[in-house]
């Protein structure tokens, strides 16, 4: 594990479709074709209210027992590809709670971190900051003019509320890959495209409703292009290892893990140390259903959670709960319960 201090760097940042987008094939982070998949749409661009509690609606959680945390690959927020996030975000001012933690990956930077918690406070009940893993990422060089640069900036960060929560303090790490992709796992360091995205980030903050701690995680493993899911077991040790250096009572990991549960045993290894997966325990012992997919229909994003006592609401949130595709990765929500 190693630590990385940052500049606060503010750079450009959209929300509204890009000049320059077009129809063009669209490849992804690692200049690999895309994953696509045809999926049915709704027609009416109407969010669905899915909650498991009834709240009155719009209102911030003061409940002392249990934490709204969402997790979502938000791709830069570009909408050249297709993907409208805006989907997401009326989906979420649609619920009866609003997120006390969302943890995001692929942010383009600080920039746009702070337009999103800006928005976020503006338009839903509580107030919002975030801590980014990297303030400033290198370019993942894809050309410009094209849709794909911009998303050339690329990095993690977690969002929260500070009506809520006091900030305590950070760590920071680097995922790791195999060396020259057989070798031994070791980070993944910058190269001619960066990778910086890989740098995952963790905070400790101390509710002040619950009179709690709780630590909150945004990872973002290697791809396969790396052959990342090599070395699943390690980045999962090593995101043990900088939740538990901060400690709370509750340990919230979530991300892009790039890699099905069975890569090297990961998944296991982490419910053997004490975390658990709320959308996982939704799902009956045949296995989970299409419907926990989260890219196309593989199950790479996770949300897992070390301490408290369980969920409520645990969902993978589909297109047609949003009226429509927000991002190539669906987002996961949980009530967790302290």
């Amino acid at each position: 594990m190693r630590t990385t201090a940052i500049k606060l760097t503010l750079a450009a940042v959209c929300f509204l479709p890009f000049v320059g987008c077009t129809d063009e094939e669209v490849v992804d982070d690692d200049g690999e074709e895309a994953y696509t998949e045809e999926v049915d749409l709704v027609e009416e661009d109407v969010p669905v209210v899915d909650d498991a509690e009834p709240f009155a609606a719009g209102t911030v959680n003061n409940s002392p027992d249990f934490l709204v945390v969402y997790n979502n690959n938000i791709e830069n927020l570009v909408t050249c590809t297709g993907n409208h996030w805006d989907k997401l975000f009326a989906y979420v001012k649609a619920q009866s709670k609003t997120p006390d933690i969302f943890i995001v990956q692929q942010i383009s930077n600080a920039a746009q971190l702070k337009a999103l918690y800006t928005r976020m406070t503006n338009e839903l009940a509580g107030s919002y900051t975030g801590v980014i893993a990297i303030a400033n990422p290198g370019s993942m060089g894809y050309p410009e003019g094209t849709c794909a640069a911009n998303k050339n900036q690329q990095t993690n960060a977690v969002i929260y509320r500070t009506d809520r929560f006091t900030y305590e303090a950070t760590t920071r790490w680097r995922s790791d890959a195999p060396k020259n992709k057989t070798g031994a796992c070791q980070n993944l360091v910058p190269t001619s495209s960066s990778q910086d995205r890989v740098e995952n980030v963790a905070i400790r903050l101390y509710d002040k409703v619950a009179k709690q701690r709780v630590t909150a995680a945004a990872i973002h493993w290697p791809t396969g292009t790396w052959a990342g899911p090599d070395c699943a077991d390690e980045n999962m040790r090593e995101a043990n290892a900088a939740v538990d250096s901060l400690g709370g009572t509750l340990k919230i990991v979530a991300g892009d893990a790039n890699t099905s549960k069975g890569s090297q045993g990961w998944w296991n290894d982490a419910i053997a140390d004490g975390f658990r997966d709320p959308i996982a325990e939704t799902c009956p012992s045949s296995g989970c259903p299409d419907s926990t997919s989260t890219l196309g229909s593989r199950r790479i994003d996770y949300m897992l959670v070390k301490g408290g006592h369980g969920f409520s609401g645990a969902k993978t949130i589909s297109e047609s709960s949003t009226g429509g595709k927000y991002s190539d990765h669906r987002a996961l929500r949980a009530n967790v319960k302290y």
